[in-house]
């Protein structure tokens, strides 16, 4: 029988931002032992800062242009149906139920389809925050108010600009007893899905919970679990813009992030922190159940975010830049059966997500997906061979701000709208706090990443043009 999966996802979750990895303080005991046990894959990157896109991608082994779901596209028809994954897209979830899998989806669900994919995929179970709502609802709970917790920001909607209300970085204690809150709601259903998943077939579950994003309005004892005087900050908090494109500062990045003392940071990541924790835990008690039932060591564990969180960096909250605060993500893999625990440093991508789910599921990758399986390099047979990994960005609500970035072993090339362009040694310059572009010593790498950028755009149908 071809083995079970159990894929979880985090939201808005930074590579640095699990204990074995990056933030020692951190206490993530349920990660790091997951690390220890399975394959770390370090150069991991998202195609796209920005939740709709990036898990479209996921779901389909395909960039967000390729697949049609270009940005979250809420608030308006014409941003909704820039949000949709093109008619012909067949997803991850529906290629494994076709092939004999017991499918479940608990969690967020950001991938839109017509019909809806809870009606179209085959699972046998779909939980999303919806469910969360009526059970709050049966409890006689009510969510509290996050408008405090919210920034004001004026974002375009074509021609027209609206205030529109997004999370902003102040930290906030939730009424809720964690039992009530929402990652521990989805780690019970999660668990549910397990005990009743039939023992005859293999079960495929996506788990996919949302913290640590935003807003950090957790319950107690994760939200005073970290002191902000003992969390020690990036060397690119508080970074001026110097060598950044000023269209950041008017985008929601910069409009929410601006004006913040270090003392503010401070306190954001002590938030944050306790954030990662309370998912930590969540899954946890997922992984626990997946032992309990016997088969653990039979199942294939995928574990990664959606994409990362600036929390500070260069002045940025939230994401939608392609700075590795945002893009560069944890990506950890315990294989069935056999396997080569340890640390990859080959460059991967969301893209080889659904192809690696699919090999191991002992069916076909269909040619349509551009990514790759993770299989030999998880297995310690090879690696795939690949130069650069690249990620886009198309806007938020509206396809209005474009930025392309590839990312090769030792540098990272932007392109932003405008024809604004950064390059970044991210072998002496981790932090990118240098913009090395225009620069005559870089001038033949630069080059090289502009014609390496311009040949996948023209390879994967990108609707833009660099000019």
């Amino acid at each position: 029988m071809p083995p079970n999966i159990l894929w979880v996802m985090t939201d808005q979750h930074r590579y640095d931002c699990v204990g074995a990895l990056g933030q020692h303080a951190l206490h993530t005991p349920n990660l790091d032992a997951l690390a220890a046990s399975g394959v770390v894959f370090q150069r991991h990157y998202s195609t796209c800062p920005l939740c709709v896109p990036a898990r479209s991608s996921l779901h389909t082994g395909r960039y967000a242009h390729s697949c049609g779901a270009v940005i979250n596209g809420f608030g308006s028809p014409a941003g909704r149906e820039a949000s949709m994954l093109n008619a012909d897209e067949v997803t991850v979830g529906e290629l494994l139920a076709g092939g004999g899998y017991h499918v479940g989806h608990v969690g967020v669900n950001h991938v839109r389809t017509e019909p809806p994919l809870s009606q179209r995929g085959g699972f046998a179970r779909f939980i999303t925050k919806s469910d969360y709502g009526r059970y709050l609802e049966q409890r006689g709970l009510e969510l509290p108010d996050m408008t405090p917790y919210q920034h004001p920001c004026p974002t375009a909607f074509g021609d027209e600009t609206r205030i529109v209300r997004f999370s902003a970085p102040n930290p906030g204690v939730h009424p809720f007893d964690p039992e009530d809150y929402l990652e521990l709601y989805f780690a019970r259903e999660a668990v549910r899905f397990l005990e009743q998943a039939p023992a005859n077939r293999p079960f495929a579950l996506f788990c996919f919970f949302w913290l640590p994003h935003p807003p950090f309005v957790i319950p107690e004892p994760y939200a005073s679990m970290y002191s902000p005087g003992e969390v020690k900050l990036p060397p690119n908090i508080m970074a001026d813009q110097r060598g950044k494109p000023p269209v950041h500062l008017t985008h929601l990045p910069g409009q929410v992030g601006a004006g913040r003392s270090r003392e503010e940071w401070e306190a954001t990541w002590a938030a944050y922190f306790g954030a990662v924790t309370l998912v930590d835990e969540a899954i946890g008690r997922v992984l626990q159940a997946l032992e309990t039932r016997g088969d653990g060591r039979e199942t294939l564990v995928v574990f990664h975010p959606d994409h990362g969180e600036m929390l500070g960096a260069h002045g940025y909250f939230q994401k939608m830049v392609c700075y590795e605060e945002a893009i560069h993500l944890p990506l950890i893999i315990r294989p069935p059966g056999r396997g080569q625990p340890g640390r990859r440093a080959q460059l991967t991508s969301h893209i080889d997500i659904a192809p690696t789910l699919l090999d191991y599921a002992g069916l076909p990758v269909p040619e349509r997906m551009q990514g790759q399986s993770l299989r030999p390099a998880i297995e310690g047979e090879g690696t795939p061979s690949r130069e650069a990994v690249f990620s886009e960005y198309n806007g938020n609500v509206w396809v209005d701000l474009f930025q392309r970035a590839v990312v090769t072993e030792r540098y990272k090339y932007i392109w932003n709208q405008g024809g604004f362009t950064e390059l970044y040694d991210l072998q002496s310059d981790p932090y990118e706090l240098r913009n090395l572009s225009g620069e005559a010593a870089h001038a033949e790498a630069e080059q090289h990443h502009d014609e390496l950028l311009r040949k996948w755009m023209a390879e994967t149908g990108d609707f833009i043009e660099l000019g």
